[in-house]
């Protein structure tokens, strides 16, 4: 049975638990690991951005840097990751917004089936469908226009 008596400096102690771990690397190595496998089973890549922040002191760490400098550098880089990589990630990994329905119908664009007024109504054809129509300006038919937006049943169109 093993136990987590430090040996050295209280740092150094923690960093290989106790003598547990034959060297910081490998506690920053495991502390990566053990983050990554929690962020699985958690949302936002918080813990992932320091994940990102153990492997990276777990470089330093391997270059030789004292255990007050590896945990210096892991609180400066944990700030770094969730500064500008977390963002990045829940960028990359968030649900893209899909226009549904009448939403998805503004932008398209449409054809005069009968002539529109000015401001008054009119029809046009829209994916092999006759909508009503509204606009500023005055459309004659066979004009090509622009889906500016929906209310109700009726479209406001205009040039495009």
């Amino acid at each position: 049975m093993w136990t987590l008596i430090t040996t050295g400096s209280g740092l150094d102690g923690m960093l290989s638990l106790g003598g547990f771990l034959g060297d910081p690397v490998e506690f920053w190595l495991w502390l990566t690991l053990v983050l990554m496998i929690f962020e699985v089973f958690t949302a936002g890549f918080f813990l992932g951005a320091l994940a990102v922040s153990a492997l990276f002191t777990a470089g330093v760490a391997w270059l030789g840097a004292s255990a007050e400098v590896q945990m210096a550098f892991f609180g400066a880089s944990s700030i770094g990751t969730l500064l500008w990589i977390r963002p990045v990630f829940v960028k990359l990994l968030s649900p893209k917004v899909v226009s549904t329905n009448a939403d998805a119908l503004v932008g398209k664009l449409a054809t005069i089936v009968a002539q529109v007024p000015p401001r008054g109504v009119g029809r046009v054809r829209l994916a092999n469908e006759e909508w009503r129509a509204t606009s500023d300006d005055a459309l004659d038919v066979g004009d090509e226009v622009k889906v500016l937006a929906v209310e109700g049943n009726t479209l406001s169109v205009g040039r495009p």
